[in-house]
């Protein structure tokens, strides 16, 4: 899925010269560090913070199904980081059966200060996206996105 995200953000930020940023930070959540995020999240035992306070420059976070590259951004405000996401739809816990097709989502998003998002691209690779699809696929990833954004800010 890395290399289909690499080749869609080549593809789509066309202003964007991708090879420049190949030495970003590879971090896989494992199930453990999610639910830890998760958790932490849900219990209130993590301090919400402006995505601006940040160090990260740009990373690329991978969990379960899904790989987020997240790079500061460039452009005026609101847009405080950039968001280029992958995540197939078949994916599923019990089984990585690489012999299953995949449906892979990939959409662009950027960032305001307070991780609210918006979209910018948006693609899929067999089924027809509405508003609410597009909407819901960006929301299940922030939260894990801005826990550990948050997390590193400590």
């Amino acid at each position: 899925m890395l290399k289909e995200l690499i080749d869609y953000i080549k593809a789509v930020q066309t202003d964007s010269v991708i090879d420049n940023y190949l030495d970003s930070k590879y971090i896989h959540l494992t199930d453990a560090h999610y639910d830890q995020i998760a958790g932490a999240i849900s219990q209130g035992e993590l301090s919400l913070k402006k995505a601006s306070e940040c160090p990260a420059e740009r990373f690329f976070l991978h969990f379960y199904g899904t790989i987020l590259y997240v790079n500061k951004s460039t452009h005026e405000q609101p847009s405080i980081y950039d968001v280029e996401l992958v995540q197939d739809t078949n994916y599923s816990i019990e089984t990585e059966d690489e012999a299953e097709s995949k449906n892979l989502v990939f959409a662009s998003f950027f960032l305001n200060d307070d991780y609210q998002p918006t979209l910018i691209n948006y693609a899929t690779t067999s089924e027809t996206a509405d508003e609410q699809k597009k909407q819901q696929t960006i929301q299940s990833v922030i939260t894990i996105l801005r826990g550990f954004m948050c997390a590193i800010s400590d």
